[in-house]
């Protein structure tokens, strides 16, 4: 009985991996029918210029001028509002060592706000002409408040303003010597002379009110709101401004010796710096007759784009678009001089345009990516936007689901469903130094002063796209 149960044992084994042999004999290979195929369609895209309206202004640099794009004629003014920063518990020397005029009083020497820039655009001998204002102290730009390219600056100002003072200036600081003008270590900048009393009156806050230089808060709400520059006349130059600076000289005492001190408040990105874009000449260029689109900042001309999608996943419904290159051509400037093309654009949902930006977004490459120019191709190329493409799909097709639609229903409804806008950005990225890699970090409207023709309006463009599906 043992002996038997063994060979009962053995048979049951034997007809076991018999049968198994037949499920697993070519285990580990891939069958005819389950090879990956690719296969490669082109789709025709078209586009059209879009005006940008109103955009998030949240650019660290502020611009101050007017200038025309000598190939299109569009015209661009560009002035500002800032606020000053203190440093945390600010402190003058020693009031008794700090020297008083006729009367005993506290009194400034003189007042001065410089303007400094590292870049300006146009020609530096152009005279142009500011004035300067201080700002509505019972009306504080709040820093709570998101503050757009069209701000109507004028409405933080008191009702009964005059300016502090007026400027006539040139980009080129031409009363300094050719070799300090033109020296590494020379900083340009616009000097403004602002009222003694002015600066009178911050020096007696610093000295008899110390808690109102406790943050920049404080100071903004209780010293000195901020100031406007506002562009009177001249055209020609538009300055991109790194800082602004107010200035407030004194004379103290020490150890028998009289020093000249200064009293310093910046504009800074710890308080607000808001420029008001003015454009015209735009409605002229906005046409859907030409074979073109526009890109022009600042907050001038967006590129918009309709994907077709519904083409791209017709009949291809089970199959994954593996890649989908979108390139962007740039049409030759016909002028000299021209303005220079933007270095980096961002793709959007249409939709997303205004979230995008207020949020604070980065790239996520799916219902955004960004790209730089290619200064040797003369292209803007987005290698891969397939995510963007099966979103806006998928994002389709629930919606029809969900409301019951018909394919042409739901594009009647949402006739901006498959549109994505193209609009110049600054990117700024990080670099681990450990792994070398890089990160988007922010991504903001371009403010510089751009321009690019784009081919494509009623010239339909070919989007290449690559499927991957099984056999």
């Amino acid at each position: 009985m043992k002996y038997a149960r063994y060979v009962c044992a053995l048979s049951a084994a034997l007809t076991c991996l018999a049968a198994c042999d037949e499920d697993t004999a070519n285990f580990g290979v891939t069958h005819d029918t389950d090879i990956i195929t690719s296969t490669t369609q082109n789709f025709s895209f078209t586009t059209r210029s879009v005006p940008m309206d109103s955009i998030v202004a949240s650019s660290t640099y502020s611009y101050l001028g007017k200038v025309t794009d000598p190939e299109t004629g569009a015209t661009v003014k560009a002035e500002f509002a800032a606020q000053f920063h203190t440093f945390e518990n600010y402190q003058l020397p020693d009031v008794a060592t700090i020297v008083k005029n006729a009367d005993g009083e506290v009194e400034a020497d003189s007042v001065e706000v410089r303007l400094y820039y590292s870049s300006y655009y146009g020609d530096g001998s152009n005279p142009m002409r500011i004035a300067v204002y201080e700002l509505d102290p019972d009306n504080v730009m709040s820093e709570g408040d998101t503050f757009y390219s069209d701000v109507d600056l004028e409405a933080y100002l008191p009702a009964d303003a005059k300016p502090l003072t007026h400027k006539v200036f040139t980009a080129s600081d031409y009363s300094l010597a050719e070799s300090e003008r033109t020296s590494t270590t020379h900083y340009d900048n616009v000097r403004i002379k602002l009222p003694v009393s002015l600066g009178t009156r911050i020096l007696n806050a610093a000295i008899y009110h110390p808690e109102y230089f406790t943050d920049s808060w404080q100071f903004t709400h209780n010293v000195l709101p901020g100031m406007y520059f506002q562009l009177q006349g001249g055209s020609g130059t538009m300055l991109k401004l790194d800082v602004a600076a107010l200035n407030v000289y004194f004379r103290y005492e020490e150890s028998d010796s009289t020093y000249v001190g200064v009293a310093r408040f910046s504009a800074t990105q710890e308080v607000i710096q808001s420029t008001s874009f003015e454009n015209s000449g735009l409605e002229d260029l906005i046409r859907d007759d030409v074979d073109y689109s526009y890109l022009k900042t600042p907050a001038g001309i967006a590129t918009e784009i309709t994907l077709p999608v519904d083409e791209v996943y017709s009949g291809h419904e089970r199959d994954s678009v593996s890649r989908a290159r979108l390139i962007l051509t740039r049409y030759n400037a016909q002028v000299e001089n021209p303005l220079s093309a933007p270095s980096s654009l961002l793709m959007v949902k249409k939709a997303d345009r205004y979230a995008f930006f207020a949020d604070r977004r980065v790239a996520d490459g799916v219902t955004s990516y960004t790209t730089s120019y290619d200064k040797a191709y003369n292209t803007y190329s987005f290698s891969n936007i397939a995510r963007m493409l099966a979103h806006l799909y998928h994002e389709k097709q629930q919606g029809m689901a969900a409301a019951r639609l018909t394919s042409e229903q739901w594009n009647a409804a949402h006739p901006d469903w498959n549109k994505v806008l193209v609009i110049p950005v600054s990117v700024t990225t990080t670099t681990n130094q450990s792994t070398g890699l890089t990160t988007q970090v922010a991504v903001s409207h371009d403010f510089s002063l751009s321009s690019v023709r784009l081919v494509g309006g009623t010239k339909a463009q070919q989007m290449q796209v690559i499927y991957s599906s099984y056999k």
